[in-house]
């Protein structure tokens, strides 16, 4: 009986080299200079999707036809995966933008704009390293890195120490990254109601101006698929968090990693709510669109707190597990604590304490969030996406 491991092994071999083939034969064929492909996790979100926003804005969707590659129905034009009409988009478009790696059927002659989705703290791509990972699985993984480095033509980040970041993970030449910034963070210089309309809309409620907006985002720990949906749990269950929340008029909302969604449920208790993709979906949103809205977050090893920095408000870091994370998966940016500006919990009741500072002195952390916000941001002007439609229109 063939093991497991050497199933997804198996099932790897068979996509890289199916991959390359489609890439070869797309290489021989004319493209449409006027058509572009856009690909995001989820589906019509993230950097590609205000991209995408930002060029229809500008009148481009009347020069360029613009295609969402999606599983499921879209209100854009849009091809749904691994149909006959995907396979004709993608052998036939000039462009693809995408925001989680370049897709391995692109060929030499399309043009490849990685957008990403955020500087990572803990180790990717040649700087992390799987103890008991199989030398097969491990070489394929690292082939993978190498090919996504040759395949993108532009690399899009947010500073020069991004771009060197970058190009040390994944083995990239320096010269593809563009420092053009996160177009995602675009919204978090929209107006204030703004923000708090769409919030009010993802929640089904109109009372919560007033309130302290708390967003609590949690990652995923790969290494144990429990170890965050029990930490989340933990947390929202605790009494004292609530009596907190109830005391300073605030409102948590917790917002799961799309891995643990499965384990949750919309769920509204007074003052704490947790919103799924679902939520966001059904209102054609995503978390950038109200978290200008926000008065506080809360998160462990996610990169969404770099780019709350352009807002300057208080992050606390819950880590409950830091010490075996350090072990398991590890950082990029050390000495930790350089790079987290705000109050570490590594229990519940250090979260509640953190929190209620962050409600009553919220400038506590502030020159350091400037610091590093002066580091891993030269644009600050709300231009992102503008930038990366003229890199298309150029």
């Amino acid at each position: 009986m063939v093991s497991n491991d050497s199933f997804h092994i198996l099932r790897s071999l068979m996509y890289d080299i199916v991959t390359y083939a489609v890439s070869l034969v797309s290489s021989l064929i004319v493209k449409d200079e006027h058509k572009i492909l856009f690909f995001s996790t989820p589906d019509f979100s993230d950097n590609a999707k205000y991209v995408y926003d930002k060029m229809v804005e500008l009148g481009m969707d009347k020069r360029y036809r613009l295609i969402w590659c999606v599983y499921e129905p879209i209100a854009a034009d849009y091809v749904i995966r691994r149909t006959l009409k995907y396979f004709f988009h993608i052998l036939t478009s000039k462009y693809v933008i995408s925001t989680h790696g370049t897709p391995e059927w692109k060929s030499y002659n399309q043009i490849a704009i990685e957008l990403w989705h955020g500087l990572p703290l803990k180790n990717m791509g040649y700087y992390h390293e799987y103890p008991d990972e199989h030398p097969v699985a491990r070489y394929i993984r690292l082939h993978r890195t190498r090919r996504f480095s040759k395949m993108v033509d532009y690399f899009i980040v947010t500073s020069q120490l991004e771009r060197a970041l970058f190009s040390s993970l994944l083995n990239m030449d320096p010269r593809k990254a563009s420092v053009l910034g996160q177009p995602r963070c675009d919204a978090l210089y929209g107006p204030l109601e703004n923000g708090m309309s769409c919030l009010c809309r993802i929640l089904g409620r109109e009372e919560i101006s007033e309130k302290c907006i708390v967003l609590y985002l949690p990652t995923f720990r790969e290494y144990d698929a429990s170890a965050s949906r029990d930490i989340v749990e933990t947390t929202l269950e605790n009494t004292n968090l609530k009596r907190l929340l109830d005391n300073k008029n605030a409102l948590l909302i917790c917002k799961p990693h799309p891995n643990d969604e499965g384990f949750f449920s919309e769920y509204n208790e007074g003052r704490i709510h947790v919103i799924l993709n679902e939520d966001l979906r059904r209102e054609n949103l995503t978390l950038y669109d109200f978290l200008n809205a926000v008065d506080i977050l809360v998160t462990d090893y996610s990169s969404i707190y770099f780019d709350y920095l352009l807002l300057n408000r208080p992050i606390i870091f819950h880590m409950p597990d830091l010490e075996e994370y350090r072990k398991k998966r590890g950082f990029i940016l050390d000495p930790l604590e350089e790079w987290i500006p705000g109050d570490v919990s590594i229990s519940d009741s250090e979260l509640v304490y953190a929190l209620m500072g962050a409600i009553d002195h919220p400038k506590k952390w502030g020159a350091d969030r400037v610091r590093l916000r002066q580091l891993l941001f030269k644009h600050t002007d709300g231009r992102s996406s503008e930038r990366v439609c003229d890199l298309v229109l150029k």
